[in-house]
């Protein structure tokens, strides 16, 4: 890999883009994406034509560079979800200059702000830092009412919609994961003496193999293997098995799609077993090792 700066690799993405999404690039595409003077656009053309001249051709006609035949990308990934993420941000920000070219009408649907307070946030975040436990008020969705405990986090995490603290929990005396919002309020903090390694969930990896549900048609198997990107009629997702409830519930893999319609669920879990089994030792292991942490600081 060429060593450059990082705006300056940057930019040659940039022009790496456009030539694949757009088909052109000109020295105004640069200026007014990045913010530089007409000299610095001309210099990054020409590194970037020394560098893949096989990449691009100057019409002299059009006054713009066009991507070349043989194109092939050098600097950049130019897959479909390197271009959507752009877009995103492009519809985030309300940007009128888009990163791959040519702007398409697109509509992203808003997610609901999930609120944090940076003050909670950075209390759970010394505590990462530092090995202490501190206390919380919590409103768990299985209590009527907040509860207050002591907790020792050691990371966090989000589903996608919101973030967690991983956290053991004093109270119930087993890792558990803290909607970080739910925090209302934080009190004392004090040391905790013990590492975090007996967090079993957290520490070892499970595997999902997901496939197309059976009652579908050929057809209708075909485009959900496409959909999840399936090789040979089925895929393998790999989490921390801590998140083996969100991964299920984000798939729609908490109850047995197999004694559902294919039509209404489209894809099942081929080994359910085998990650119940996992997570129910994971567990059982876990929950020994931390009665021991436990019965030791008495």
């Amino acid at each position: 890999m060429i060593k450059m700066r990082w705006s300056t690799r940057k930019r040659l993405e940039f022009i790496e883009s456009r030539l694949f999404w757009d088909g052109k690039i000109s020295r105004k595409d640069l200026t007014d994406f990045f913010d530089i003077s007409v000299p610095q656009a001309t210099k990054d053309l020409k590194m970037y034509s020394e560098l893949v001249p096989e990449n691009l051709r100057y019409d002299n006609r059009a006054k713009h560079y066009e991507a070349g035949k043989n194109f092939k990308p050098e600097f950049s990934s130019l897959d479909s979800e390197t271009y959507f993420s752009h877009l995103a941000v492009s519809n985030t920000e309300k940007n009128d200059v888009f990163f791959c070219g040519t702007i398409p009408e697109s509509y992203q649907m808003p997610l609901l702000a999930r609120p944090v307070r940076p003050a909670i946030l950075k209390s759970i975040l010394e505590c990462m830092h530092n090995g202490y436990s501190i206390e919380i008020e919590y409103q768990s969705m299985n209590s009527p009412d907040p509860t207050r405990r002591w907790v020792s986090p050691h990371a966090i995490s989000t589903d996608g919609l919101r973030w967690h603290v991983r956290a053991l929990c004093h109270n119930d005396k087993k890792y558990k994961d803290f909607v970080i919002g739910r925090i209302i309020s934080t009190g004392d903090k004090k040391k905790f003496p013990y590492s975090h390694e007996n967090d079993f969930l957290w520490h070892n990896n499970i595997t999902f193999r997901i496939a197309p549900h059976h009652d579908l048609s050929v057809n209708q198997r075909k485009i959900i293997e496409c959909d999840y990107n399936m090789t040979d009629g089925e895929v393998s997702i790999q989490i921390k098995a801590a998140l083996h409830f969100y991964l299920k519930h984000r798939l729609g893999l908490n109850k047995n799609n197999e004694d559902y319609p294919g039509k209404e669920h489209h894809i099942i879990l081929l080994n359910r077993d085998e990650v119940q089994t996992k997570i129910s030792l994971l567990e059982e292991i876990e929950k020994s090792k931390i009665l021991e942490i436990f019965q030791k600081s008495r």
